[in-house]
């Protein structure tokens, strides 16, 4: 008797534990964040520019999701941040680049940044998203961080570190 009591308590041990495990499952699902990469068009975190030239950055934006779920990242805004010696024009996005901004806001430790606007809608699966940034490079030689912080309806979609590789042009 005595047995079968230790079988029934095991069995609900074990039913107990699938079901507490299938909640915690689920309460990841709903409560994930969407992850966002960005990189530079040709698919790196770095890109080479001309010294005292405007350049043109192509962004690609992604919404890769996690293995457990794949939330979609509303309304996203970003914030791209140069250096104080860049001279940062104008950013572009939309899915054909007709939405622009050219206002030039001072940050941080004198870092210069654009905004992009809540008008970014990333899905998991679908290709992504473009972003251009034209900017002035400076006429020093070097290896120059971009900052994108990127935020979304559902909360931060992080900090990505981008880099600029400035040289001095050969011709």
């Amino acid at each position: 008797m005595n047995t079968n009591l230790d079988v029934t308590q095991l069995v609900l041990q074990i039913i107990s534990t699938i079901v507490v495990i299938y909640l915690a499952f689920v309460a990841a699902q709903f409560a994930a964040k969407p992850k966002v990469d960005i990189r530079f068009k040709n698919g790196k975190k770095e890109f080479e520019v001309q010294a005292g030239e405007k350049a043109t950055l192509k962004l690609q934006l992604e919404n890769k999701g996690h293995w457990f779920s794949k939330p979609a990242a509303r309304k996203l805004a970003l914030f791209v941040n140069f250096e104080p010696v860049f001279e940062p024009i104008e950013v572009r996005y939309g899915s054909a680049l007709e939405i622009s901004n050219r206002e030039v806001m001072t940050g941080t430790g004198g870092r210069k940044y654009l905004k992009v606007e809540d008008e970014i809608y990333l899905y998991h699966g679908d290709p992504g998203e473009d972003v251009q940034v034209d900017v002035k490079t400076p006429e020093t030689e070097g290896r120059y961080l971009v900052e994108v912080a990127a935020y979304s309806q559902e909360g931060s979609c992080g900090l990505h570190r981008l880099w600029l590789r400035v040289i001095k042009s050969t011709a």
